[in-house]
């Protein structure tokens, strides 16, 4: 009864995850509670279990320190778990994933497959939607003053298109749940054609990759676009290269599609002028935030080189940028303004936010976590279906080059389940050895 409660809430967690980020923690925390009841309990031996638990013991110790520094002050504590330290309760998403039985694995990549098609299909949805579909989930449990409207983009064959959030509050956060989900729709496309699946099944996610791509490329955010690039190049290497299951045949086909794909952007960007604002920020065009984001990472190199082994603690990022941009603003007064205006909220970029935050120590473990996942995809001994539904992960310390999807909590949790699930048939594998 305990596991089957279990079950159902992990599911609504899972699921709650293109709806609402606030609904979804409320179905974690219930489906960890119960976990903790489950018997027998997974023996978490693999290295992925290990790194985490460096990973986030290490921002433990530097919460610590840092504590111990204020002079044991109560305000510390709650400052920051107001910032960065909040996200350490949604590793519990890797954990509680781990409580599914052997026999409902099955059951499991269909749950992650219909958060795959709801994070598509609510997409497409809202490119049409004028006003923010999270209202709709938002209203449940809180009085909203005003309709929050969508950037218009203009009209296409006379329909009016706006920029797809599905029932996320960014189009930033949203491109990095696409960038998860994008991967498994195109490999999943593949292996049903390479198998010689019907028709008409063939057809539906066809379709559906189809309608995806579109939403992928209103939706405009380029970091995820090339966290998703790299995690398709890793699984076509793999399949090509490790696999061995791509032919030359198939490569041909591919590399006409991506011909025909470029040709019909090229034609919608010379006759459609809401295609023109979706690609021309692509390569360049009309991003302030471009240059904002040397000014970014200039000013927070001075908060690293002083405070290099315990980082400057959790949620204090914004009180020490303000004072690291007064000294650069004095030293380069001709760039004052910019460095002014340019946001503060955090690095723009995970490998820097992570080393302001917590340290070098921290940097060195977040890039061992980025190694280890990557081993993992490349090891034979995974199946493809867990493959084609977690290559997101690895696109996902690409896309933080250039932004702090590691700081969001919408796309944090859905890494953690990924990664948990990824971590299941890891898990297996370090039993029989």
């Amino acid at each position: 009864m305990i596991y089957r409660t279990y079950l159902v809430f992990l599911t609504l967690s899972i699921i709650s995850c293109a709806l609402s980020v606030s609904l979804s923690q409320v179905f974690l925390a219930v489906s960890f509670v119960l976990f903790l009841f489950l018997n027998p309990k997974p023996k978490f031996q693999s290295y992925l279990v290990k790194i985490l638990f460096l990973f986030y013991g290490w921002q433990l110790v530097s919460f610590v320190y840092h504590y111990v520094g204020s002079g044991l002050d109560s305000s510390f504590v709650k400052h920051a778990f107001n910032e960065e330290m909040k996200d350490i309760f949604l590793v519990t998403a890797f954990f509680t994933i781990q409580g599914v039985k052997i026999e409902d694995r099955k059951y499991l990549t269909r749950v992650l497959i219909a958060f795959a098609i709801t994070i598509g299909v609510t997409g497409f949805i809202s490119l049409f939607s004028s006003v923010r579909l999270s209202r709709l989930v938002s209203d449940l449990y809180k009085v909203s003053s005003s309709w929050k409207f969508q950037h218009h983009y203009g009209s296409v064959l006379g329909i009016d298109v706006h920029l797809p959030i599905g029932f996320m509050n960014t189009h930033l956060t949203f491109g990095g749940l696409l960038m998860f989900v994008y991967p498994f729709f195109v490999f999943h496309v593949y292996d049903l054609w390479k198998s010689k699946a019907k028709i008409l099944k063939l057809t539906i996610w066809i379709v559906l990759l189809g309608m995806i791509s579109i939403v992928f490329l209103f939706n405009n955010a380029r970091s995820a676009l090339i966290g998703m690039g790299f995690s398709l190049l890793l699984g076509f290497y793999i399949l090509a290269f490790i696999d061995d299951a791509i032919s030359k045949k198939f490569l041909k086909r591919a590399g006409i599609s991506v011909l025909i794909f470029f040709a019909i952007c090229f034609i919608g960007f010379k006759t459609s002028e809401p295609v023109q604002k979706v690609i021309n920020p692509l390569f360049g065009g009309e991003k302030h935030t471009d240059s904002g984001r040397t000014f970014i990472w200039h000013s927070t190199y001075p908060l690293i080189q002083a405070n290099p082994i315990f980082g400057i603690g959790s949620g204090k990022y914004k009180e020490e940028i303000e004072i690291s941009r007064k000294r650069l603003s004095v030293e380069e007064k001709e760039l004052s303004f910019f460095y002014e205006v340019t946001q503060r909220g955090h690095s723009h970029n995970d490998y820097l936010h992570l080393m302001t935050i917590f340290g070098i120590p921290q940097f060195i473990l977040y890039l061992s976590l980025m190694s280890l996942i990557l081993f993992t995809l490349l090891n034979k001994e995974i199946p493809n279906s867990a493959k084609y539904l977690t290559y997101g992960l690895s696109g996902f310390f690409f896309s933080g080059i250039l932004q702090c999807y590691f700081q969001d909590d919408e796309v944090l949790i859905v890494f953690m389940f990924l990664l948990g699930y990824l971590n299941i048939y890891l898990e297996k594998e370090s039993a029989e050895v």
